[in-house]
């Protein structure tokens, strides 16, 4: 989802790697008889050019591997990268040398400045590369578990035997007391939520449209089963620039409404769901009494740990006296 990102134990790691290649180079070097201005410009060389190598690596990993999938162009721009370091490295070593040398031919130098960052760069660089690989290996296996708790969940709660059970009850009262067209509305609703079910159940991601559709079919559900106790308002004033969202991202919050809110002395409880350019907004007034700071609950922290394995984002909360807000950040995908 995010492409080839550094965090803190790789910085922690790249770190522990040039103080154990310094102390070796330092040993090497005063074994060679190095000079103090050689060891001291070698030292800093060999930080500096590694690190250059490092951030050019990623940035082609990102641009021409994770994203365009042009191998070629990475390639190329690779061994252009290794020349060019490889190039003022040369430029430095033929300055501080304690010995002067002379400059070798076009051939001979395109040789050894590849040569001179590429040996060096490549230990740290596939080191990290190994390093992430397992890293992406161990979320795929946590997401894969958060995935199937997500499926039990949603079978526990909006989706449970509970929940088919006060919607039949529902349908058995408008059976009763309401016209034909709205029973058949109502089933119509109930049916297309567990048809999502079916239909999404092995999805990690899905689009901002299916969530929102998902969303209206909840909705009518819960108005039509609670009538006056709940409203919902979906506010779309711009085109949002991602397009993704965790499967269940909006319905979780939306139980999450329902559970924790009861509408209590004739009191509505409004729920607004707000599209912004990169995040979706779900706010809702607070029932009466309802005091803050309340838990999230698993629902809620489930959807936590699933924004953190799927992207670098997580949800957040913003909580005043009478109104309860959560921010979900909106996914790119990439090809």
């Amino acid at each position: 989802m995010n492409g080839f990102k550094f965090n803190k134990s790789d910085y922690r790691f790249i770190l522990v790697y040039f103080i154990g290649a310094s102390i070796w180079l330092l040993y090497r070097w005063n074994i060679e008889e190095y000079s103090f201005f050689e060891i001291i410009t070698g030292l800093s060389g060999f930080i500096i050019k590694n690190l250059l190598l490092l951030f050019i690596f990623r940035w082609l990993i990102n641009k021409y591997l994770v994203v365009r999938k042009n191998y070629v162009v990475f390639i190329l721009l690779a061994f252009i990268a290794w020349e060019a370091v490889g190039f003022l490295d040369m430029w430095r070593d033929y300055y501080t040398a304690n010995h002067p040398w002379e400059l070798p031919s076009v051939g001979v130098m395109l040789v050894q400045n590849f040569y001179r960052a590429a040996t060096d760069s490549v230990m740290l660089i596939g080191l990290i590369l190994g390093k992430k690989y397992y890293e992406n290996k161990l979320d795929y296996v946590k997401l894969q578990s958060a995935q199937k708790e997500l499926e039990l969940k949603i079978l526990r709660s909006q989706y449970d035997p509970h929940f088919l059970y006060n919607s039949l009850n529902t349908i058995d009262a408008l059976v009763d007391y309401s016209p034909k067209e709205k029973v058949k509305q109502y089933i119509a609703h109930l049916a297309a939520l567990y048809r999502h079910l079916i239909h999404t159940k092995d999805e990690d991601i899905v689009t901002l449209k299916d969530e929102l559709d998902l969303a209206g079919n909840y909705f009518y559900l819960i108005e039509t089963r609670f009538e006056n106790d709940y409203s919902f308002e979906i506010v779309n004033n711009v085109a949002p620039k991602l397009n993704y969202l965790p499967n269940g991202a909006i319905l979780t919050v939306l139980e999450n409404v329902v559970k924790h809110n009861k509408a209590l002395d004739g009191k509505t409880i409004e729920t607004r769901i707000i599209i912004e350019e990169k995040a979706v907004l779900v706010t809702n007034t607070k029932a009466t009494g309802r005091t803050k700071n309340e838990s999230l609950g698993t629902g809620l922290q489930n959807l936590s740990k699933r924004y953190q394995l799927l992207s670098d984002q997580t949800i957040k909360v913003e909580e005043t006296e009478n109104t309860f807000t959560i921010r979900l950040p909106l996914l790119r995908v990439l090809d």
